[in-house]
């Protein structure tokens, strides 16, 4: 009688057994590295004046021209420009920014979410007020989503490409 022999092999080719667990793991790690790149890249972004113009943030009071010395240093642009030295949307003293330089990211194999639980003061808002902060904040531009879907496609073949997927049977 033949003792059982030990096959060891990977399997290749169009559809390969196990490919649906190997996709899932790969792409729940490339969603991860995405929301890390989202943090790390895009994050600090969202307070300057250039992406606000590019994400069409609705204008502050005292950003309308026509205003004279007096009404510019009255209204929140003003204000803000005297008392802390700048313009920059979604931040007034500086609180929410230094907070939002921690968050908590998560992935499944469908998504990344980059938690900011430092940024709860962007869901204030006045009630006479059009301006909605938080959304400002979560908007992405076309630019941005491109620049994330490359880095997720190319983490995504790093991943697969490392997998090696081996199999043992007895025959």
């Amino acid at each position: 009688m033949i003792p059982a022999i030990d096959v060891k092999y990977k399997e290749k080719g169009a559809v390969p057994r196990k490919m649906r667990k190997v996709y899932t793991a790969s792409s729940k790690v490339a969603w991860y590295d995405t929301g890390i790149r989202f943090h790390g890249e895009f994050r600090d972004k969202r307070f300057s004046v250039a992406h606000a113009r590019k994400a069409g943030y609705k204008p502050r009071r005292g950003e309308e021209p026509g205003l004279t010395k007096t009404e510019f240093f009255r209204s929140y642009t003003g204000r803000k420009l005297k008392k802390f030295g700048h313009r920059r949307p979604l931040e007034f003293s500086g609180e929410t920014r230094r907070n939002v330089r921690s968050a908590s990211i998560s992935s499944t194999s469908k998504g990344s979410r980059v938690r900011y639980p430092g940024a709860r003061k962007l869901n204030f808002r006045n009630p006479h007020s059009d301006i909605r902060m938080a959304e400002e904040f979560r908007k992405l531009l076309p630019d941005e989503i491109t620049d994330l879907a490359q880095h997720y496609d190319r983490k995504l073949d790093h991943e697969m490409n490392a997998d090696n997927t081996t199999e043992t049977r007895s025959i």
